[in-house]
C-alpha cells in the first residue's frame, strides 16, 4: 500500500507544480500585466514596476493553489489510467476511496498552507504594493486619467458623496480637474436624493494635511424642497474660486487618497483584522456584509483546494480516452473557469444582500463538493 501512495504522490507532484507555474501566469497575464505595462507608459521607473510586480505575486498564487491541485491529480490519474495501472490496481481489490488516501492528505495540507500563506504572507505584501503604487502615481506625468469615489456614510447605509474627477489629474501641481461632487441628503425621506451638485474645472488641496481644498471656475447647485409646491427648488451659484461649499460638501480625502480607491482592498486585511473591521463596523450600525462576504471567503477559497483534488482524481481516470495532456488541460482550465465564474458571482450576490454572506462564500465549494460526491460514488463503481 506505501508503494501505491508512492505512485500517485510522485505522479501528483510534478503536474502540480507545473500547474502553480501555469496558472500564476494566466492569472498575473490577466489581471496585473497591462495595468505594469500602463505604468512604465506614465513614467513610473522600470525598478518600482518590478517591485510591484514581485509584490503582486503572493495574491495571485493563493487563486492557484486549488487549480494547481485539480491540474495536478487530474493528470496524475489520467497517466495511471494511461499505462493501465490503475486496471491493476482494482484488479487488487483496492477500492477508489484508498486509492486517493494521498490526495486526501495532500489536497488538506495544500489548503491549510493556502490559508496560512493568504493570512500571513498576502496582508503585508499587499498593502505595501498599494503604498508604493501610490507613491509612484505622485511621481507620474500629467494623466487624463478618470478617477471616480464613492464616499459612503459613517453608518455604512448609503451614499454621503459621490466625486467625479473627469478631467483626471496633475501630481506635480496636485491639482484635480474637471471635477464634479454630488452631495446626497441627510434627511430620512429624502434619501438618495440630491442635495448639493458642485462643478469646478480644477480643485487645488492648500493645507498641510491636504484635506482642504480651493475649488476654482465653477458652480454650484443648492436642491431644496419647496413644500407649498412639493417640488424641488434649484438655485445655482457660480464662482471663480471658493474654500467653503454648502451643506458640508467637500472632497473628504488628500489629494493621494483622490488618486486611488483601490486601497480598500480586503487582501491588505489578514483574517483576524478583518474580523476585528466587521466587530467595528456592526458596533456602530454599519452594513457589513461585503466585509462577512470577503472574510468567510478566506476559508473557501483554499477548501477549493482539497475538493479541486478529488474532482481531478476521479474525472482524471476518463481523460486517456479523450486525448491525454492535452485534455487534462483543456478540462482543468475549462472546471477552474467554472468555479471561478461561480465564485465571483456568489460574492457579488452576498455583498448585494441576496444570500446570507456565508452561504455566499461557500456556494461554490458547495456545488463543487456535490459534484465530487457524485463523481467519486461513479469513479468507486
Amino acid at each position: 500500500m506505501r508503494i501505491l501512495d508512492k505512485l500517485v504522490l510522485k505522479d501528483l507532484i510534478g503536474p502540480f507544480i507545473n500547474g502553480l507555474f501555469m496558472f500564476m501566469t494566466l492569472l498575473f497575464a490577466a489581471a496585473y500585466l497591462f495595468p505594469a505595462t500602463d505604468l512604465l507608459v506614465k513614467g513610473v521607473a522600470l525598478g518600482t514596476v518590478i517591485k510591484l510586480v514581485v509584490l503582486s505575486l503572493p495574491s495571485v498564487v493563493t487563486q492557484t493553489f486549488p487549480m494547481a491541485m485539480l491540474l495536478g491529480s487530474l493528470l496524475a490519474f489520467g497517466r495511471i489510467s494511461t499505462d493501465k495501472e490503475l486496471v491493476a490496481i482494482y484488479a487488487a481489490g483496492i477500492p477508489f476511496p484508498r486509492i486517493v488516501r494521498v490526495i486526501w492528505i495532500a489536497g488538506t495540507l495544500v489548503s491549510i498552507i493556502a490559508f496560512f500563506w493568504n493570512d500571513l504572507v498576502v496582508p503585508p505584501a499587499t498593502t505595501q504594493y498599494w503604498d508604493i503604487r501610490l507613491n509612484a502615481l505622485k511621481n507620474m506625468l500629467p494623466s487624463d486619467h478618470y478617477v471616480l469615489h464613492s464616499i459612503e456614510r459613517a453608518d455604512g447605509k448609503g451614499l454621503e458623496e459621490l466625486i467625479s474627477v473627469d478631467g483626471g489629474f496633475n501630481t506635480k501641481e496636485q491639482t484635480l480637474k474637471r471635477v464634479t461632487i454630488i452631495r446626497f441628503s441627510e434627511i430620512p425621506s429624502r434619501k438618495g436624493q440630491v442635495d448639493v451638485v458642485v462643478y469646478c474645472d480644477k480643485a487645488i488641496p492648500y493645507d498641510n494635511k491636504g484635506m482642504k481644498w480651493k475649488y476654482y471656475n465653477g458652480y454650484f447647485e443648492l436642491h431644496t424642497p419647496n413644500a407649498e409646491t412639493g417640488s424641488v427648488d434649484i438655485v445655482r451659484t457660480e464662482f471663480d474660486e471658493c474654500e467653503t461649499l454648502p451643506n458640508n460638501t467637500t472632497i473628504p480625502l488628500t489629494f493621494e487618497e483622490a488618486l486611488y480607491v483601490g486601497t480598500n482592498d480586503p487582501n491588505r486585511l489578514s483574517f483576524r483584522q478583518l474580523r476585528n473591521e466587521i466587530i467595528k463596523g456592526q458596533s456602530r450600525g454599519a452594513d457589513t456584509r461585503g466585509m462577512e462576504v470577503d472574510l468567510y471567503g478566506k476559508i473557501s477559497l483554499p477548501l477549493a483546494s482539497l475538493i479541486f483534488g478529488l474532482v481531478g482524481a476521479a474525472l482524471g481516470q476518463s481523460t486517456a480516452r479523450g486525448g491525454g495532456k492535452a485534455m487534462g488541460f483543456g478540462m482543468a482550465i475549462f472546471i477552474a473557469f467554472l468555479y471561478w465564474v461561480g465564485y465571483h458571482s456568489m460574492f457579488v450576490v452576498g455583498k448585494n444582500g441576496g444570500l446570507p454572506p456565508l452561504l455566499a462564500s461557500f456556494m461554490a465549494d458547495i456545488v463543487a463538493i456535490v459534484a465530487c460526491a457524485i463523481l467519486v460514488v461513479k469513479a468507486s463503481r
